[in-house]
C-alpha cells in the first residue's frame, strides 16, 4: 500500500493556455464515465494524461485532482498521488503549455516531504508546519511560527536553532511523563 501525498498547485501564464488547460480538466471532470477506465473516476491523471496525447500506461500518474479553480490570472488545485508528486504529468502539461509555469507545494510527512519550487513564498506563504500531538497539525509563514512557538515556551524564540532546542527540551520533558505535549516542526524544503 502506497503513502498518499497531496500536492496543490497554481499555474500561471499565458491566460489562452490557462484556458485550454482549465477547460480540458473540467470536461474531464463533468464526464459520466471516465475517459480512461480507473478506480478514481474522470479526475484520475491517467485521464488528463490521455487527453493531454499521452500514454498513462507510460507517464506516472498514480492519483486524481481535486478543487479546480479557474482565477482570473492563475489555475490551481489539489492533487492527491501515491508516493510523491506526478512530475511526469507535470512534465506533460509542460509540453502542451511551454508558456505555463507551474508552482506547487508537496506534502507528505509519513515520508518527511515537505517542499515547494515557490522560492519567492509567491503562491505558498505557509512554510512551517508546527504539529502537536493529540492537538493536530497547524501551518505559519516563519515569522508567524517563531511567534508561536514563543507563545509556548513563555519567552522569545529569535531563531530556527532556538526553536530546534525548545522542541528538543519540550520533547524531553512529554517523555519524561511531564503534562506536556510532543512537538515536531517541519520546514518546507525549496526544490
Amino acid at each position: 500500500m502506497p503513502n498518499w501525498s497531496v500536492t496543490s498547485y497554481v499555474l500561471v501564464g499565458d491566460r489562452d493556455q490557462l484556458d485550454a488547460l482549465y477547460n480540458r480538466m473540467s470536461e474531464l471532470e463533468q464526464m459520466k464515465e471516465p475517459l480512461v477506465p480507473n478506480g478514481f473516476g474522470p479526475n484520475w491523471l491517467g485521464c488528463l494524461v490521455k487527453s493531454l496525447g499521452g500514454d498513462p500506461q507510460k507517464v506516472y500518474c498514480r492519483g486524481s485532482w481535486s478543487d479546480l479553480c479557474r482565477e482570473d490570472d492563475s489555475v490551481t488545485f489539489d492533487c492527491e498521488h501515491a508516493w510523491s508528486r506526478p512530475h511526469e504529468v507535470e512534465d506533460l502539461i509542460r509540453s502542451v503549455y511551454p508558456d505555463i509555469d507551474i508552482y506547487f507545494l508537496e506534502e507528505e510527512l509519513g515520508m518527511d516531504i515537505f517542499q515547494t519550487n515557490d522560492t519567492e513564498n509567491a503562491y505558498f506563504h505557509d512554510t512551517v508546519i508546527i504539529d502537536i500531538e493529540d492537538e493536530g497539525m497547524e501551518y505559519y509563514g516563519d515569522a508567524d511560527a517563531l511567534a508561536e512557538l514563543s507563545r509556548m515556551k513563555g519567552e522569545t524564540i529569535s531563531t530556527w536553532e532556538e526553536a530546534e532546542d525548545f522542541v528538543k527540551e519540550r520533547n524531553a520533558e512529554a517523555d519524561a511523563g511531564d503534562d506536556v505535549s510532543h512537538i515536531w516542526i517541519h520546514r518546507v524544503d525549496y526544490v
